[in-house]
């Protein structure tokens, strides 16, 4: 694995978080072993995010103390990539609908640095 970002990895043409919560998946991504590490897949057809890194993002700004407000966090997935990167951070998942915000805050559960509030942006 060679590190493109703080916490972001590429192998071949795919890009890898670390796990945060080693033999856990959240929306059924690839995890893979290397180094004596686990790490996701980071599906670039369900995170515009990990899309444009593939793309050839040049700046990356999420770090390992990154604070983040998500709006539209939906389901999490990107978030909680986001959440392997940011192991000294938090993040504040905002979401208005109700069945998305059900299965983030079970994620939530499992990841303690991530926050999942139920309300509109507005």
């Amino acid at each position: 694995m060679k590190e493109i970002f703080q916490g972001v990895y590429r192998r071949d043409k795919k890009i890898f978080t670390k796990n945060l919560v080693p033999g856990k998946r959240v929306y059924n991504e690839k995890l893979v072993r290397a180094g004596g590490e686990e790490y996701r897949s980071w599906n670039p057809y369900r995170s515009k995010m990990a899309g444009a890194i593939l793309k050839g993002l040049k700046n990356f700004f999420i770090k390992p103390e990154s604070r983040i407000l998500y709006l539209g966090v939906a389901n999490g997935t990107t978030a909680s990539h986001f959440s392997d990167i940011t192991t000294k951070g938090i993040i504040f998942g905002v979401e208005t609908s109700f069945k998305p915000m059900k299965k983030f805050v079970k994620l939530c559960e499992e990841r303690k640095n991530m926050i999942p509030i139920l309300s509109d942006a507005n």
